[in-house]
């Protein structure tokens, strides 16, 4: 899948990496930026390794894919056309991360739903959809995973979801829920 750079739609808009971003989504890609700067992969499960581990792999295949993976920069995956296709249905890869792989791809998801929101791809919607199940999802596997982000990282997460919300104009009660989850301190 090829990105094509956008122009802003209106003069009121501002421009990020590129494409027609408002100014609080701007200001939400700054925080997602800060919040999750110099976080690594280190031995969490990468991109291409969550397919094979979907797949049911023998670890030397999950090493075969992971070689290539980034593992040090999650900004280099906002733009990678994998990670809408491994993130989706279809794939689910979201399911597949450990707690590390999870912290490392997140704001690469965040970045990207947030920067692209009003674009109508088929496979950025799907992956919409996986980051919300990921992010409102309240069984004890899932906020295991989940329990690795500190405070500023549970902030942006909040941040976003109540901006999906208010997108979607959706009084959806699972939503609003994982919002007040993602509202408590980290220790809590």
């Amino acid at each position: 899948m090829t990105i094509h750079p956008r122009q802003p739609a209106d003069p009121g808009d501002s421009v990020f990496e590129g494409f027609p971003v408002n100014e609080r989504r701007r200001q939400l890609l700054s925080h997602i930026d800060r919040a999750f700067a110099g976080v690594t992969l280190g031995d969490g499960v990468s991109l291409h390794e969550s397919e094979v581990i979907d797949n049911d792999g023998t670890d030397e295949e999950r090493r075969v894919a992971r070689e290539p993976d980034e593992k040090t920069d999650w900004r280099r995956l906002v733009d990678h056309p994998d990670l809408t296709a491994y993130f989706g249905p279809g794939y689910d890869g979201l399911s597949f991360l450990d707690a590390a792989g999870v912290r490392f791809h997140l704001p690469a998801c965040l970045s990207r739903v947030v920067r692209d929101f009003d674009n109508h791809d088929d496979e950025l919607s799907g992956m919409f959809a996986s980051l919300c199940w990921l992010l409102t999802r309240s069984d004890q596997y899932n906020r295991g995973r989940l329990a690795i982000l500190g405070d500023e990282q549970r902030a942006c997460v909040r941040e976003c979801l109540v901006l999906f919300r208010e997108a979607l104009a959706s009084n959806d009660r699972e939503l609003d829920r994982a919002i007040d989850y993602w509202s408590k301190p980290a220790s809590d």
